[in-house]
């Protein structure tokens, strides 16, 4: 029997023509395409000019450390157990890192945005914690209502972590859950029960957290929908103010450890996207709103606010509510993008310490974006955002360097039309149908001038 969504078929054809290797642009140009010659100083100039702006920043710290891997996990990780490794860390982070760019940004210290992801940012101690929060206090400042987040496991987040975090403004936490059917979590080595996680949320609740995010992933090896049902179950229980609903990113020859899971133990096709579409049914029966392609939100959460208002932003963090500003990464692989640049820190932690001590900062490469890199990155983050896009405002804001990526709208969007995933509501404006939203990626990559002439699909994830 066909799948639907909405009132869309989604036939066995449709998936198998759209069901490819693309990216989930986080970023444009994506991350393959940057430059390795881009380096600390080029870093340390566009933070100099950013400097000279007046809008607060958002900002973000990569915690590494897990105590153990995560079989699916394409993050990137430290494994260790020694809390003495985060000492270090936050001895390079804080006082060089930040120290230096800091002082580059002169007086553009607010920020409205802070977010601690990793790894397992609560890998680190209380007493860790409290010194990172101390020295970055001393030195930026948030705005009225910034949104202050972080990344914890249930498994390792203690009530004196939760607390800590409170005293120091964290308002939102994130927790992965990914599956709670325990044939999944064993054989993807990611252990939580559903009555720890739901114990440090209630927690959290009780002491004035104001939103809770949860992650989960469909298409996990083992995964079935009778566990999924279950899994989803408990979740609305819980009842999260948003969520994201990622698809797993099987990428063996680049996640050497994702080699262990049989390749007929991985939903795929067909199967993967009914996976998706419990959890999407189940989240909308539910009051939860669509937001983006993988992402779910209550009407009284921020993120469908900043959807409804436009102001929906997507980057490294995935979307995001403050549209417009800068963000500035702090830590070891962590990527910056501030003004139309692109800049990543090593993925090496030896080699983070070594460059930071060096150089202040530990840019390995990067990308400055030309005038038509910058409108297909807008053209392409308002689809993923709004899902939609026209070719006038594209013209009245980028002038000539929209030209051939309205060449490339009127090339391909009618094309996907017949197909039945993007829709011409007016002359100059398109948007994109229920089934164009499933597949709001691939449309996007029409856009893309980098992946044109073909990439190894090694490179990127399933569409679906």
């Amino acid at each position: 029997m066909a799948l639907k969504i909405e009132e869309q078929e989604l036939s066995v054809e449709i998936i198998q023509k759209f069901d490819r290797p693309v990216p989930r642009y986080t970023s444009y140009p994506t991350v393959p395409f940057w430059k390795n010659d881009y380096g600390p100083q080029q870093f340390l100039d566009a933070i100099e000019k950013a400097g000279q702006k007046q809008e607060p920043l958002s900002i973000y710290f990569h915690i590494p450390f897990c105590e153990r891997r995560c079989a699916f996990c394409g993050c990137n990780t430290h494994i260790t157990k020694r809390k003495s490794r985060g000492t270090e860390y936050l001895d390079t982070l804080l006082q060089i890192e930040m120290k230096t760019i800091s002082e580059r940004l002169g007086e553009r210290r607010k920020y409205s945005q802070l977010h601690l992801g990793g790894g397992t940012p609560t890998f680190l101690t209380p007493k860790q914690l409290q010194r990172l929060f101390t020295t970055f206090n001393e030195t930026f400042e948030p705005v009225k209502h910034a949104e202050q987040s972080i990344e914890i496991h249930p498994s390792v987040t203690t009530e004196e972590h939760i607390l800590t975090l409170l005293d120091n403004g964290i308002n939102r936490l994130s927790l992965g859950v990914q599956d709670f059917d325990p044939l999944v979590q064993e054989k993807i080595r990611r252990y939580q029960t559903f009555e720890e996680t739901k114990h440090i949320i209630e927690f959290a609740r009780d002491h004035g957290v104001l939103s809770i995010n949860i992650d989960l992933i469909y298409g996990l090896p083992y995964q079935t929908k009778q566990g999924f049902k279950k899994t989803m179950e408990l979740i609305n229980q819980i009842r999260p103010d948003r969520l994201a609903v990622y698809s797993y990113a099987h990428l063996p020859k680049i996640f050497k450890h994702q080699s262990i899971f049989p390749e007929d133990k991985i939903p795929r096709g067909k199967e993967k996207l009914e996976l998706f579409l419990i959890a999407r049914n189940s989240l909308i029966e539910n009051g939860y709103r669509q937001i983006g392609f993988d992402h779910f939100a209550l009407p009284t959460d921020d993120l469908w606010k900043a959807y409804k208002e436009e102001t929906l932003q997507r980057n490294f963090m995935g979307y995001t509510t403050k549209a417009g500003t800068d963000l500035i990464a702090f830590g070891y692989s962590s990527i910056s993008d501030i003004n139309n640049t692109y800049a990543q820190n090593t993925k090496d932690l030896w080699k983070y310490h070594e460059l930071t001590k060096k150089y202040g900062v530990s840019t390995i490469r990067g990308i400055k974006l030309t005038p038509d890199d910058v409108a297909r990155k807008d053209a392409i983050m308002t689809w993923l955002c709004q899902f939609k896009i026209n070719t006038k405002e594209l013209r009245d804001k980028h002038k000539s360097a929209a030209e051939a990526l309205i060449k490339d709208i009127e090339t391909h969007f009618p094309t996907y039309e017949k197909i039945g995933l993007t829709e011409r509501v007016a002359p100059e404006q398109w948007k994109a149908t229920a089934l164009g939203r499933l597949f709001a990626r691939v449309v996007a990559a029409s856009l893309d001038k980098y992946i044109k002439n073909g990439t190894p699909d090694v490179l990127f994830s399933q569409s679906i």
